[in-house]
């Protein structure tokens, strides 16, 4: 499903069709964009967040490292400082929050940005105002760059602004993807953002589809900082798809149709066409599960990173309304009727496969 351009009815078929896989919380990412795409997406969208079908909205850009792109369209990328840049962030914010209702009626929830580009500063006062976590990524950041940014954000949550609440931090947008790799004389964003997570000031993101993050890194990662880790799919329309050619946004994107969302192993993702270059991912989140027990991640590692870790990220008000209702003081879940997905004793008329 490519979030960015499919209509709303098509949105409503995929969000069905992941929540009878277990899947009952979807944030959509929406790549970089001509700025009139990116704002008309965010409008058509945004309905579905207030009225609980989405849980939010994630724009991967346009503030992006034009080192570190990726997949995402170069053309669109916008430098931070620059007044069209102002507007624009402005008008998103309006458009994920028309009414003016409070941190969490914003539909938008995070936005992947190079925080080394000039003028992140103001990028980052904006979105904590709004109740919109910055989520570094697409960066060509130092470690001293990164870090700074870190420190930015540190004292922005001790202010309190736009509410983001007691246990939402900003996430790393996929871990050693689309910035620099980690060496003993350059270390990069990777070990400032895995110190920072393992002081419980930052969360990070994870590819779990064995082409992005090799497993056995995704396993170390999981040791060193659990609870800190939100294993993500980065799906795109090429997930669970045939051979041939897709959109991201405005990048045509390629796979070769080895997208197997039941086996255990390393998964074919999609290219940019033309290009050696990885294209977001093509398993869903119950496959990227079944790739973590598989690589002999322990459950109680692999679970919460697809599921209670991530839902940190959302507002307050979206946590409950998902499959595990958490009573974040005792430290104690309930499942039980009301959510998206409940737990079934075996032989339900209808529940579980049972005539």
């Amino acid at each position: 499903m490519d979030f960015a351009t499919a209509p709303v009815h098509h949105v409503r078929d995929a969000l069905r069709e992941l929540s009878l896989r277990g899947v009952t919380r979807v944030v959509a990412s929406l790549p970089t964009l001509p700025a009139p795409d990116l704002l008309a997406a965010v409008r058509r969208l945004a309905p579905l967040v207030r009225e609980g079908a989405l849980a939010g909205l994630h724009l991967e850009g346009p503030f992006l490292s034009r080192h570190r792109c990726g997949a995402q369209s170069a053309e669109d990328v916008l430098e931070p400082g620059s007044d069209r840049s102002r507007r624009l962030l402005e008008s998103l914010v309006q458009a994920g929050s028309p009414d003016h209702v409070g941190p969490d009626a914003q539909a938008i929830v995070a936005m992947t940005y190079a925080p080394e580009l000039e003028g992140a500063e103001w990028v980052d006062r904006t979105l904590f105002a709004a109740g919109i976590l910055p989520s570094p990524g697409h960066t060509d950041a130092t470690e001293a760059e990164f870090s700074t940014a870190l420190q930015r954000w540190t004292g922005m949550q001790t202010l309190g602004l736009g509410g983001t609440g007691q246990h939402r931090r900003p996430a790393v947008t996929h871990l050693f993807n689309a910035m620099p790799g980690f060496h003993h004389r350059a270390p990069g964003p990777v070990p400032a953002a895995l110190r920072a997570a393992a002081r419980g000031d930052l969360r990070v993101e994870l590819v779990a589809d064995g082409l992005h993050v090799d497993p056995g890194v995704i396993l170390d990662v999981l040791r060193l900082v659990p609870g800190a880790v939100c294993v993500v799919s980065d799906a795109s329309a090429a997930t669970d798809a045939p051979a041939g050619t897709y959109t991201l946004g405005a990048v045509t994107i390629e796979t070769t149709g080895n997208n197997s969302n039941t086996g255990t192993g390393r998964t074919t993702a999609p290219r940019v066409a033309g290009q050696p270059t990885l294209a977001s991912g093509a398993v869903a989140l119950d496959g990227a599960l079944r790739h973590l027990l598989g690589w002999g991640v322990p459950p109680e590692l692999a679970v919460p990173a697809v599921s209670t870790t991530p839902a940190l990220t959302l507002p307050s008000a979206r946590r409950a309304s998902g499959w595990v209702e958490w009573d974040w003081d005792a430290e104690n879940g309930t499942i039980a009727p009301g959510p998206p997905a409940v737990v079934v004793p075996p032989g339900v008329p209808g529940l579980d496969g049972a005539p």
